[in-house]
């Protein structure tokens, strides 16, 4: 492992101290092992540890640290796939079987799973596009997998009329129930607090939004989310809380610059008009991308 633990900082940019080249080829040994003990049919190659790390680690500061955040086996399985392994590529397909089962249980319609399955799998492994090659390593392959078969289930329900999924999903903010006065209010800020809401979206750090996607447009529990980002549902749960409250922070930062209004008046319309508003969400959403985001 020591060969390719230099070959790898050869790739990436990186000259390393004896010590860290030792540590290295540690974390490669310890990880060929583990990936080994995950599916005994593959036969662990240097080549694609070497193919499968290099992009994922380049351009990082410290190698031997940015390595021991990466989820190696499932990195390591990726580049197998993507190098036309056919022992991956089959780990590839059960996988994928087993995330498709879930998610068309869990979201209806008319297609069947083996629908979703070849639909992903021309995604991830076919043509130019090559989703998989997208995938950064740093949250669990699973997770990743069950919010891209999501993507795809809710694509497919378009194609079909079958999921009533709509890129532009506000209501109207006037309903029968209101009366001429609290009408005419809500429609005079409703854009005003649209453009506020939209930019402190945009905003949001990557995670933050991240969080926001992979919960309201990707319908993934808490627990999944905690398992993409290998963390605790009680970390997730506080990272989302943590996330709303910035984002209707920011928008009433915004709407007091953009109105003029006091904050006592701000508080007012906010609670008559912003609940309204995270029914945007799931279009702005999709416009906005970070962290190990797999795409549409």
């Amino acid at each position: 492992m020591h060969a390719l633990a230099l070959q790898l900082a050869a790739r990436t940019g990186h000259t390393l101290a004896a010590t860290d080249v030792a540590e290295l080829a540690a974390q490669l040994e310890a990880a060929t092992a583990a990936t080994r003990a995950k599916w005994p049919e593959l036969a662990i190659r240097d080549e694609h540890w070497s193919s499968a790390l290099a992009p994922r680690l380049d351009g990082e500061p410290d190698l031997v640290a940015a390595f021991a955040e990466l989820a190696a086996s499932d990195v390591y399985l990726v580049g197998a796939c993507l190098a036309g392994d056919k022992p991956a590529l089959a780990i590839l397909e059960r996988m994928t079987r087993a995330t498709a089962t879930h998610v068309v249980a869990r979201l209806g319609g008319r297609f069947s799973v083996e629908d979703l399955v070849q639909e992903l799998l021309m995604k991830l492994v076919v043509g130019e596009s090559r989703k998989l090659a997208g995938y950064g390593g740093r949250g669990a392959l699973a997770a990743w997998l069950r919010i891209c078969a999501v993507r795809t289930a809710i694509s497919l329900g378009r194609k079909r009329q079958e999921l009533a999924v709509e890129d532009e999903t506000l209501e109207a903010i006037a309903d029968e129930g209101d009366d001429q006065a609290l009408a005419f209010l809500k429609a005079s800020y409703r854009d005003a607090f649209k453009r506020a809401f939209a930019a402190a979206l945009a905003d949001l750090s990557k995670r933050g939004r991240t969080l926001l996607r992979l919960q309201i447009h990707d319908q993934l529990t808490l627990e999944e989310i905690g398992a993409f980002y290998r963390v605790s549902r009680a970390t997730a749960a506080r990272w989302l809380a943590e996330a709303r409250g910035d984002l209707v922070k920011r928008t009433r930062t915004r709407l007091m610059t953009s109105l003029g209004l006091p904050a006592e008046e701000l508080g007012q319309l906010m609670r008559l008009v912003a609940s309204n508003l995270y029914g945007t969400l799931p279009g702005l959403l999709r416009q906005t991308r970070g962290g190990d985001d797999p795409g549409p």
